[in-house]
């Protein structure tokens, strides 16, 4: 990547997570849009992984989106429900990532479960998104090497 494609994504990233924040502290939130994030991040999971397969289907099987969708929704996200999720979330990340990305990924879960509660969710999202750039990225390497 040259340094104006570079700068190009790293500004693309920060207006994403600029958006994030706005749209998740904001006093009506869009809860679709926040729906559709937490969709693509177990899109992006499985993505990588062969249809059947034990990991594919434990992901399948604990990201309920529509449960999320409702929660969100009905504003019922307690903070026990959170830590689940969270939890959940870096766990399936962890069986995934490149083990050079473990360390990366338990200081973001940190990040997370240490943020205040308020900025929770939009911290959530944005340390999952870090979590998979690293991921695809060392998938389009190992592919790339093949």
């Amino acid at each position: 990547m040259d340094n104006i494609e570079k700068q190009i994504h790293e500004n693309f990233i920060k207006a994403f997570y600029d958006s994030i924040d706005e749209t998740v502290n904001s006093k009506k939130p869009d809860n679709e849009w926040i729906t559709r994030l937490y969709e693509e991040i177990k899109t992006r999971l499985l993505i990588y992984l062969k249809k059947g397969s034990k990991t594919y289907k434990g992901i399948d099987e604990s990201f309920d989106v529509d449960l999320f969708k409702q929660m969100i929704t009905n504003d019922v996200f307690d903070s026990e429900s959170m830590i689940k999720l969270i939890n959940n979330t870096f766990y399936w990340i962890e069986q995934i990532q490149a083990p050079i990305r473990d360390e990366f990924s338990k200081e973001a879960k940190e990040i997370v479960l240490s943020s205040e509660p308020n900025k929770i969710v939009s911290t959530f999202l944005k340390e999952v998104y870090k979590c998979l750039e690293y991921l695809d990225e060392d998938m389009y390497n190992y592919f790339e090497k093949k």
